[in-house]
């Protein structure tokens, strides 16, 4: 059954998005941390010029994103700078105008699913695809939808019942946005749209509460 239009919006420049990628028949993503940590070094090798990081979960069969493009002209840069025989057939595509902004990103996030496939593949002596195609990405249409879907994948521990203490679930980066330590992730913009560090937990904790705790 074809796939709904909305969960089908285009890398396109500065936009946020909520990428979705979800196992194929729910298998499990991850065997052990190695593997998640793997996952996340992964994804910050492939989205380094290409996406923003605002937040994310990894969960057992599914992993939320939230990200903001790159602008136009930065990837442009960020590739003109790499040797011309480690760039990929899209990205030398892209650099020649043959492809769209929104193609190279696609096939960009695409080389990354299918790398860490591989990898988990032969980690666990297993075959076949493992990530659901096409994976979902949702526009984020202003401040209050970017503030409401950060606490949501934050808080889908609660939901999926893996914990009822968000706060201490390892493999989201809210522990990283509250703490002091470096990191990729565009701390200083979430704090920023939450009016600081306690208000970004305040309403975290308070959204949880009426959402799935109290239900």
């Amino acid at each position: 059954m074809p796939i709904n239009p909305v969960y089908l919006e285009p890398f396109e420049e500065e936009k946020f998005l909520h990428i979705i990628c979800k196992s194929v028949g729910g298998v499990r993503l991850f065997r052990n941390d190695k593997h998640r940590l793997y996952f996340l070094t992964k994804y910050s090798q492939y989205t380094n010029g290409y996406l923003d990081t605002y937040s994310y979960i990894l969960l057992d069969n599914h992993v939320h994103l939230l990200v903001k493009c790159k602008s136009l002209s930065s990837l442009i840069s960020f590739l003109k700078e790499k040797p011309k025989e480690e760039l990929k057939s899209h990205q030398q595509k892209f650099l020649l105008n043959e492809i769209e902004f929104k193609t190279t990103c696609e096939l960009q996030l695409k080389d990354f699913f299918i790398a860490y496939a591989m990898a988990f593949n032969k980690s666990v002596k297993r075959a076949g695809g493992l990530f659901a195609k096409p994976f979902k990405r949702i526009e984020i249409k202003d401040d209050s939808h970017l503030i409401n879907a950060i606490i949501y994948i934050h808080t889908n521990v609660v939901k999926h019942e893996i914990t009822k203490n968000f706060k201490n679930y390892k493999w989201s980066s809210f522990s990283t946005i509250i703490s002091d330590k470096s990191t990729l992730l565009k701390r200083k913009e979430i704090l920023e749209l939450f009016n600081g560090k306690e208000e970004f937990i305040k309403v975290h904790t308070e959204n949880v509460d009426y959402y799935y705790v109290d239900e």
